[in-house]
């Protein structure tokens, strides 16, 4: 990937109760925008920085960690720690379940 070019994700939002799948349209999980997790649609670019929303490794990857795009595939972000300890070491971002429990009904 070169600087500039961007990348889209978009999350894959399903009601976890099947029963309660009629009543909550795909569209509509799509349209929430909930504190603590990411909007339906990220563009990302190379070199551009982003902020972890989640602990993935107590150690060195917790909530609030900044870290440097460096490139970007399908379902993974290889991502540059910018600050604390472990500052330069390369590291892989997956796509991950983000389940909100503030909810009358669960998605992920």
């Amino acid at each position: 990937m070169k600087p500039g070019e961007t990348a889209t994700y978009k999350s894959k939002e399903t009601v976890i109760d099947q029963d309660e799948a009629i009543n909550y349209p795909t569209e509509f999980l799509n349209s929430l925008d909930l504190s603590g997790l990411p909007p339906h649609i990220i563009n990302l670019k190379f070199g551009a920085p982003i902020i972890l929303l989640r602990n993935t490794d107590p150690a060195r990857l917790c909530n609030g960690i900044r870290l440097a795009v460096k490139r970007l595939l399908n379902n993974v972000i290889e991502a540059t720690i910018l600050i604390g300890k472990f500052k330069g070491e390369d590291v892989l971002l997956l796509r991950t379940p983000m389940i909100p429990r503030d909810m009358s009904f669960y998605f992920k």
